[in-house]
């Protein structure tokens, strides 16, 4: 198919914030590759506020968790609907390639392993050695975003940004400005902790080490240090807050949108491995990451203002398991609070 005669796109997006975010790059290089194409994303709603004040996409289609029969049949008539020309697939999933298989679009993009018959063009992801925990074979980890833009290469489109970008309307500023000045916190520099993990408990750090970490910087700094929480994390930020003297953004959890503003307006942030990370990343911000079991290599971009603290001495690192099968988490729990205050003093001091 001659690729200038493209004119109606369905890109599928990944799933979980960090991978959403890092593929922004992608979202940015396939619009400026066909500015004149009518391009659809399917995403997860939750992640429809990462894409305020951003021109990719023409249109938003739902893409449901787990979805059933019922799902799957009304994303199929979406996409029989929308006649589209060209389906970029970047998640790895069977069924995420099987609906525009089932919906006939005739070229078909995407990572092949475990679905060659459902794309038209791809790659294999080159193999990696099997860890400890895993049986079978294992993708060799190379950055997500790299991941996506050698997919994009078969396309032969001018080449992207090696990073995520995000935007952040006046509105939402605005709403920020609000919130922050409820808790008398506007004029103050803003130090950002994400706790959570919604991977799984493996990634997460002791509450009351963060707990020290936010009285150390708000008592001897007068730094504002604000928790942040994804739902399901409500609790465990509370609990940090509550310990450590600061404020917990979880009444009401900010969404998205309001949580890339408030990111916007941070001087820095001490987070797990996890989604928000990667909003940091986006908007330049200086960045501790407390790394237990994962393999660095799939998020090994954008690391100038980051500073990654990990046990990669420990035989069982990386894992990639969701609880720890040891049941210690030693990869989490030998990380000391000193070590992070002196990461974070050294980014602060040369950002």
């Amino acid at each position: 198919m001659d690729l200038e005669q493209l004119r109606r796109i369905y890109l599928r997006a990944p799933n979980w914030v960090g991978d959403f975010v890092m593929a922004t790059a992608a979202f940015e290089r396939l619009r400026a590759g066909f500015p004149q194409a009518e391009i659809s994303v399917a995403l997860r709603p939750y992640l429809r506020p990462l894409l305020t004040g951003s021109s990719w996409f023409d249109r938003t289609l739902d893409a449901p968790k787990k979805p059933g029969l019922g799902s799957f049949r009304a994303q199929l008539a979406e996409l029989r609907e929308g006649e589209f020309d060209l389906a970029v697939v970047l998640p790895n999933s069977f069924v995420t390639g099987l609906l525009p298989f089932a919906a006939r679009v005739p070229m078909r993009l995407g990572y092949r392993q475990g679905r060659p018959g459902l794309m038209t063009h791809g790659l294999r992801a080159e193999p990696g050695r099997p860890i400890w925990s895993r049986r079978g074979p294992r993708r060799l980890p190379i950055a997500m975003p790299l991941y996506y833009e050698r997919l994009l290469d078969l396309l032969e489109l001018p080449a992207g940004r090696d990073r995520g970008i995000l935007m952040v309307t006046d509105e939402e500023r605005a709403w920020v400005d609000r919130w922050l000045r409820e808790r008398d916190l506007q004029d103050k520099k803003l130090l950002l902790m994400t706790a959570g993990a919604s991977y799984g408990a493996s990634k997460l750090w002791l509450p009351e080490r963060f707990a020290e970490v936010a009285k150390h910087y708000h008592n001897r700094h007068g730094t504002a240090v604000v928790v942040t929480a994804g739902p399901s994390e409500v609790a465990l930020a509370d609990k940090i807050a509550a310990m450590g003297g600061c404020v917990s953004a979880t009444n009401p959890v900010l969404p998205l949108d309001m949580m890339k503003a408030l990111v916007e307006r941070s001087c820095l942030m001490i987070t797990s491995d996890t989604g928000p990370r990667h909003l940091a990343v986006a908007f330049d911000r200086p960045v501790v990451c407390l790394m237990g079991p994962s393999d660095p290599r799939y998020t090994e971009y954008g690391l100038d203002k980051t500073s990654i603290i990990r046990r990669a001495e420990l035989d069982c690192v990386p894992c990639q398991r969701k609880t720890c099968p040891l049941g210690h988490h030693d990869c989490m729990r030998g990380i000391t609070v000193a070590e992070v205050i002196a990461e974070t003093d050294a980014l602060l001091a040369r950002y």
